[in-house]
């Protein structure tokens, strides 16, 4: 599992966040430094999520510093993401008017307001789109999705997947986490606190310290169980920036205190700040930050891996072999949320296992058995070490349900 940046690699990330700040705070570009290469740093922004964001700083840099070719390709790039992001936008306005016109009441949530947060709404990239809902409209919910030409694709234990090709992904969420989550009683009854919008009947919003909490529950519960990446942290320094002298810090600290994330708060705020609040980011590339840069976007699958592995293992006295042989034809209780036919005739299983390896292979065609084997076979002890250092570095050891060999 790689665990450390090489020195290019470093100059490279260190670049990168530059041209990030540059366009989230409206400054002049950084010059390229030397040995710089554009198709590295183009790539490292797809890797985190913040193409837009890169692709608009360098295309007000000088353009002695950018070929003709390099400009070109950066600036479809920005329009593409523009594109995306004027298309998401309407259809996910004709969603919550559809559910104003229902009386379905919701709450959009994390990239939906952030999105409002940054310079430019293209600015902050999606991959799905996530509303709160009350359980008990649920059928009313998969009507109006249905009437908007939208497929359901299954539901778990706390939310609903709709789908709209080539590019919509919907998530209802019937609660913000996990009910087996230490936080749940605190992030409960949300749908009641919180308050309704401009020019919506049934669309509202939290509170901006509720918003800042929940954002923070949720990347921390990335950070535990494959990674948070750069546009996390990018997330909390844009939201404070916008909204840290305003808010209620009595609230906040006992909430953030009786959820047990005090100290990965005050570090990702610090790292936040060091990245993006400065025209030169201060990063000082210990174990924490070298972990955020590699996570990519929302995570490594291979860290992920690891950790369900070795929770696994640990728990139930398996060997890595036997993990493998479940993640291959996984149990029942997992199987019935993507085929509920399972939950009510268990005997079907190997039916639906058939059915999953099938869309798979040949319709999704995810599939790197390589690289699936080696995640799942070839992390070390050192890898889980360092992984647990992390954990207790950021106050997390022995909270929540992701605890990992505890």
């Amino acid at each position: 599992m790689k665990k450390h940046l090489n020195d290019n690699e470093k100059i490279e990330f260190k670049y990168l966040l530059e041209l990030v700040s540059s366009s989230v705070n409206g400054t002049a570009p950084p010059i390229p430094y030397e040995g710089i290469k554009w198709q590295s740093i183009k790539m490292l922004a797809k890797y985190c999520s913040v193409e837009s964001l890169v692709a608009n700083a360098v295309l007000t840099l000088d353009k002695k510093y950018v070929s003709p070719e390099v400009y070109a390709k950066f600036k479809q790039e920005l329009s593409a993401e523009m594109l995306i992001d004027g298309n998401l936008s309407y259809e996910t306005e004709k969603i919550l008017k559809a559910f104003d016109k229902n009386k379905i009441k919701n709450i959009p949530l994390k990239g939906y307001f952030m999105k409002k947060e940054y310079p430019r709404s293209d600015f902050r990239s999606v991959s799905d789109v996530d509303i709160l809902f009350d359980r008990k409209q649920a059928d009313s919910v998969k009507k109006v999705f249905s009437e908007l030409g939208y497929t359901f694709l299954n539901e778990d234990d706390n939310q609903y997947h709709f789908e709209k090709k080539p590019m919509m992904n919907i998530e209802m969420h019937a609660t913000l986490v996990h009910e087996n989550e230490e936080s749940y009683p605190l992030l409960v009854n949300q749908l009641d606190r919180s308050i309704k919008r401009d020019g919506y009947s049934y669309s509202y919003e939290m509170s901006h310290e509720d918003f800042y909490i929940y954002m923070l529950v949720h990347n921390s519960n990335h950070f535990r169980i494959g990674g948070m990446g750069a546009r996390m942290v990018l997330d909390s320094y844009v939201f404070l920036k916008n909204h840290q002298s305003e808010l209620d810090y009595d609230y906040l600290n006992v909430m953030l205190e009786k959820i047990g994330i005090v100290k990965y708060e005050k570090r990702v705020r610090e790292i936040a700040f060091n990245w993006f609040a400065k025209p030169q980011a201060e990063l000082k590339f210990d174990d924490i930050e070298e972990y955020i840069l590699l996570s990519g976007t929302l995570g490594r699958v291979d860290v992920g891996t690891m950790i369900n592995s070795h929770k696994t293992i640990t728990e139930n006295n398996k060997s890595k072999f036997s993990y493998l042989v479940s993640s291959i034809f996984p149990p029942k209780s997992e199987m019935q949320y993507k085929y509920p036919y399972v939950k009510k005739t268990p005997f079907l299983l190997p039916i639906s296992w058939c059915h999953m390896w099938g869309k798979r292979l040949f319709v999704d065609r995810d599939i790197n058995f390589k690289s699936g084997i080696k995640n799942r076979m070839s992390y070390t002890d050192e890898d889980v070490k360092l992984y647990k250092s992390l954990l207790d570095e950021m106050g997390f050891d022995g909270i929540g349900i992701n605890n990992f060999g505890n």
